[in-house]
C-alpha cells in the first residue's frame, strides 16, 4: 500500500441558531489525497501570500453576513408586526364586535410609508377578520403595534397595492379582469371615513386606545376630533356625492360623483368609487343634472 501527501483543504462553516445568533467556523483540514509516486508537477502547496489572502476573504464574507443579518433584525424591529394568534388576542381584549364569535382572521400585508422629515419608517399592518356569517373586518395595526380600530365591508379585502387595499367586487370587466374597490391608506393612517361602491363606510376605532387618550390628556376637549364642514354653494347647498345620469354614445349610467367645477364647457365631477376627477359634456348629462350644476354655481 502506497502512503499518499498530505494535503491541506479550507472550508467554511455558517451556523444560524434558534435565537438568531449566527456563528462562523473556517480553517483547513489535512486530506490524504495525493499517493506518493503520483505526478506532483500540477500540485503546488499555497503560499503564506496565498493562505493570508483566504484568511480576509472569509473575514470580509463573515462581516457582510453579519452586517446583512443585523439589517433585516432592525427592519424586522421596525416592522414590528404581530402575528395572527396575538392580533387575535388583542381583540378579544377590546371586545364587542372588535372580535366577532368565529371569526377568522389572516394577515393580509404591510404597508410602509417613510417620514421625510425624520427619515423613519411607518408601517400599517392589515389583517381579515372572515366573519361566518358573511362580511370581513378589514383589521388595522400600526408598528408599535397597537390596534387602531376596522372597516366592515361585504367585499373581500383580497389584493394590496403600493398605499392601498383593493377589494375584489365580485365583477369583471369586458376582458374578464377584476375590477376592484379601493381603501387608501396616508402616512397619517386610515381615514374616518371612506366610500365602497359608492357607500359611506366609517373607520371603527379601538375604544380601548380613544378611552386611554382622553386619559392622557385630563379629558381636554382639545382631543376631539374636529370634523370639517362640508362645502356649500354660494346658495348655501351643500355639494356632496350624488347620482348622476350621463348618456354616451346611446348609452345611459348613473355615477355616484361629486360636483368639481365647469371647465371648457364639461362639468368635472369626482368618481366615489376610485376618487378619479373626469369632465363631462354638459350635453350628456339629464335635466335634472343640468339644473343641479346651475343652482350650485349660480353666484
Amino acid at each position: 500500500m502506497q502512503k499518499g501527501r498530505m494535503a491541506s483543504k479550507w472550508f467554511f462553516l455558517v451556523n444560524i441558531h434558534k435565537s438568531g445568533i449566527v456563528t462562523c467556523e473556517y480553517g483547513f483540514t489535512m486530506l490524504d489525497v495525493l499517493p506518493i509516486d503520483a505526478d506532483r508537477s500540477s500540485h503546488k502547496p499555497h503560499t503564506q501570500e496565498e493562505l493570508f489572502m483566504k484568511k480576509w476573504i472569509f473575514r470580509i464574507i463573515v462581516a457582510g453576513i453579519a452586517l446583512n443579518l443585523a439589517a433585516i433584525e432592525a427592519y424586522a424591529a421596525k416592522k414590528n408586526d404581530p402575528d395572527d394568534d396575538e392580533v387575535e388576542e388583542i381583540l378579544k381584549d377590546v371586545g364587542g364586535d372588535h372580535m366577532v364569535e368565529d371569526m377568522k382572521i389572516n394577515d393580509l400585508c404591510s404597508l410602509e410609508f417613510e417620514n421625510e422629515e425624520t427619515d423613519e419608517e411607518v408601517f400599517y399592518h392589515i389583517y381579515v377578520g372572515t366573519l361566518r356569517k358573511g362580511g370581513y373586518h378589514l383589521i388595522v395595526f400600526d408598528n408599535k403595534p397597537e390596534y387602531l380600530g376596522y372597516y366592515r365591508t361585504n367585499f373581500e379585502p383580497a389584493e394590496y397595492g403600493e398605499y392601498e387595499i383593493m377589494l375584489d367586487s365580485g365583477e369583471s370587466d369586458e376582458d374578464g379582469n377584476t375590477t376592484w374597490y379601493t381603501v387608501p391608506f396616508t402616512i397619517k393612517g386610515p381615514a374616518d371615513k371612506i366610500r365602497i361602491d359608492g357607500t359611506p363606510v366609517s373607520f371603527i376605532k379601538n375604544p380601548k386606545r380613544e378611552d386611554e387618550a382622553k386619559k392622557k390628556s385630563g379629558g381636554n376637549d382639545s382631543t376631539k376630533l374636529v370634523v370639517p364642514e362640508k362645502e356649500k354653494s354660494a346658495s348655501g347647498e351643500i355639494i356632496d356625492y350624488r347620482d348622476w345620469t350621463i348618456t354616451m354614445k346611446g348609452k345611459q349610467i348613473t355615477v355616484s360623483a361629486k360636483f368639481e367645477k365647469i371647465e371648457d364647457g364639461k362639468v368635472y365631477i369626482k368618481n366615489a368609487k376610485n376618487g378619479v376627477v373626469a369632465g363631462v359634456p354638459g350635453s350628456a348629462l339629464s335635466a335634472e343634472d343640468v339644473e343641479y350644476v346651475k343652482r350650485i354655481t349660480a353666484k
